[in-house]
């Protein structure tokens, strides 16, 4: 049986393997994409440190109201945890911007994840920016805000 070259099928087969090679690396992030920060992606110990930074790095420019409730809702939500490390570190702290470490800038998030009451988990928050732009911020309406003491 002989067989005949078609180019439709050719170009078909090429046209799927191509649109695998693009959408696999989309399609295998789908689960990790859906993290957001009410699922606890941070600790305690990191929001502890990340005050004490705050209150050494930041605090100079900008009072803590300014990363709590409505003013973070409304500039972050449904943004990632990515956007919010790359701005930081882009900009912050403002005398000299992209001063602190990939890990401190870490901890700062983890204490403004505080501040807007989003809970504390088992696993730190990696200073890794990939890691973090597969976790979306969620709006924080519907948690309560921490007790002053907290913060």
């Amino acid at each position: 049986m002989t067989s005949t070259f078609r180019p439709a099928v050719v170009l078909r087969h090429s046209f799927c393997a191509g649109l695998f090679m693009v959408a696999a690396p989309l399609v295998a992030q789908g689960p990790a994409a859906q993290r957001t920060t009410l699922e606890g992606v941070y600790t305690l110990a990191q929001a502890n440190a990340g005050r004490d930074l705050f209150a050494g790095s930041c605090k100079e420019c900008h009072s803590a109201n300014v990363y709590a409730g409505q003013p973070l809702r409304a500039r972050w939500n449904g943004r990632t945890l990515g956007e919010l490390f790359g701005f930081l570190r882009r900009e912050m702290p403002k005398a000299n911007p992209g001063a602190l470490s990939d890990q401190e800038y870490t901890l700062v998030i983890a204490y403004m994840l505080r501040l807007n009451a989003m809970p504390t988990g088992s696993k730190p928050l990696v200073a890794d920016s990939a890691a973090l732009h597969t976790i979306r911020i969620t709006d924080t309406v519907s948690v309560p805000p921490l007790p002053r003491r907290l913060k």
